[in-house]
């Protein structure tokens, strides 16, 4: 590994450069809204595992571990960890000045962005940059957003190529044809601009084209020192089986194969990388990135028994997956394979709102899940949404009750509170009037889900009860009252701590 700042501005030339943009959203901590500080602030205590805002680009690392496979070189320029180092160390923010200086020195045939919907304008821009001090390089961009929307994303004039799906056979194939000045039409699952400025798609790529369990492991060398501790998303399966009308992920796994299925992994090969993880990086913890953990039972025990057998399960693991999919024999054999949290998408107290938006959710099972998930000794964590469907103003607020009392009881052990997001490619977005839904904002910067502390604004629709700023009223009061929640729970706590050690008793 190396420093930041010589990754990004000692210049060099490569093969391949990996570009990570800058997401956050643009405002100084101590510039906040002050009621998502302060809600943030209770979490202190918490200790939220999944989602992590530091955590690496695993699809960036995996395509530049494909490329050094091939006898390539690369490297990777990850504007996003810059952003965070400089609000950190410099009290600013990134400025495209900072990123234009890197660009400059750094040359290259291909650069490749990662994107998605809320930095397509940041990938624009440096796409602009890219073209104007290396005009003759590829500028390549891949995602779920231009997977989802290749034919908007090439009508910039500054991008040539946009990769669908996975990217780790197309990237290499892409480098080969600058090597030996051939066309890209043999190339699967990619469009671009040919001569002429038409738009030109070749043939999707097979789920069998990729075998997840012969790619590379993801190439973090590459990362910076500022990135660690290094968090790693490791994945057992690849695809969804839910249709959420707020997600895009269906879309974007049909859009990328043409014979969509959700792939596995050996649950051997799974582990040797978890081992390998552990003995290269000295981790202590890892996410599983799969959609829906436990969608294939069998395998899922297979591979926790495998973590067990192999000692392994000192590790501390994260997973999210579905209301009512674990029962207390999975969570038992989970929580002794070292998996410490989980998460779900509960999303809303009504069932009838839940049904409207294809939520597979049935809200009765999701105190009793986290129940067992709790008494498993695993911490439950709830995401939830407010302006779903036809919700109401008493809908909103019952389901301001329902988190607070899932707080209070110690049901969820940390809340993800948000508003949903119609991201192009959702059913949310193709047909909006379905879901009583009016889009009224079609600036990409501005598409935040709210729930994360530096991810958050006004949304970009209303729904036929509610209007955007009711939303965004309600989705605060929902912070506000689930921070005092958090407040009471942690003198609740503290108190029960400090009278066990007063007892002479070892609290837990």
């Amino acid at each position: 590994m190396k420093n930041l700042s010589e990754i990004l501005f000692q210049g060099k030339e490569r093969d391949v450069m990996l570009i990570q943009p800058h997401f956050l959203l643009r405002v100084l901590s101590q510039n906040q809204n002050k009621i998502v500080i302060e809600y943030w602030n209770s979490l202190n205590n918490q200790e939220p595992m999944g989602d992590f805002v530091n955590e690496p680009n695993h699809g960036l690392y995996s395509l530049a571990a494909s490329v050094l496979q091939s006898g390539y070189t690369v490297e990777v320029l990850d504007f996003h960890t810059l952003d965070m180092v400089l609000r950190d160390k410099e009290n600013r923010m990134i400025e495209y000045s900072d990123i234009e200086e890197s660009i400059i020195k750094n040359k290259s045939k291909i650069y490749g962005i990662s994107c998605i919907t809320v930095t397509v304008d940041a990938t624009l821009k440096i796409a602009e940059m890219i073209k104007k001090y290396h005009p003759d390089s590829l500028v390549v961009v891949g995602g779920i957003h231009p997977t989802i929307n290749s034919q908007e994303m090439l009508k910039n004039r500054n991008i040539d190529i946009v990769i669908k799906g996975e990217g780790n056979i197309a990237i290499v194939e892409l480098i080969n044809c600058t090597k030996d000045s051939s066309d890209f039409d043999d190339i699967k699952g990619i469009c671009y601009k040919d001569k002429n400025g038409n738009y030109v798609e070749t043939h999707k790529r097979s789920c069998h084209d990729i075998d997840l369990d012969e790619l590379p492991y993801p190439a973090y060398d590459l990362c910076s020192y500022e990135s660690l501790p290094l968090m790693p998303r490791v994945f057992s399966s690849k695809g969804c089986p839910n249709g959420c009308a707020f997600c895009t992920c269906d879309s974007y796994f049909k859009t990328s194969y043409d014979d969509y299925k959700i792939q596995f992994r050996d649950p051997v090969k799974v582990v040797d990388e978890i081992e390998h993880l552990h003995k290269k990086y000295n981790i202590d913890f890892f996410d599983f990135g799969d959609l829906t953990f436990m969608v294939d039972k069998k395998r899922a025990h297979q591979l926790c028994n495998l973590l067990i057998e192999r000692k392994l399960n000192h590790l501390r693991w994260w997973c999210q997956t579905t209301v009512g999919r674990l029962d207390a024999e999975d969570l038992a054999l989970m929580r002794k394979a070292g998996c410490a949290q989980i998460s779900m998408g509960i999303e809303n107290s009504s069932q009838e709102v839940l049904d409207v938006m294809d939520k597979p959710v049935d809200f009765e099972k999701a105190i009793n899940q986290c129940k067992l998930i709790r008494d498993a000794d695993i911490q439950p964590v709830g995401y939830w949404l407010f302006g779903l469907g036809d919700e109401t103003f008493e809908g909103a607020n019952r389901l301001i009750q329902t988190i607070c009392y899932f707080i209070e009881n110690e049901l969820n052990e940390i809340t993800h509170i948000g508003i949903p997001v119609p991201y192009p490619g959702s059913p949310l977005y193709k047909s909006p009037e379905k879901f009583g839904y009016t889009i009224i904002n079609h600036d990409f910067s501005n598409y935040w889900m709210n729930s994360d502390p530096l991810g958050y604004g006004t949304p970009n629709f209303r729904t036929t009860n509610l209007s955007e700023d009711h939303i965004y009223a309600l989705w605060q009061y929902a912070l506000m009252a689930a921070t005092e929640k958090y407040k009471e729970r942690n003198r609740r706590r503290m108190a029960n701590k400090l009278n066990t050690l007063n007892h002479g008793g070892k609290s837990r």
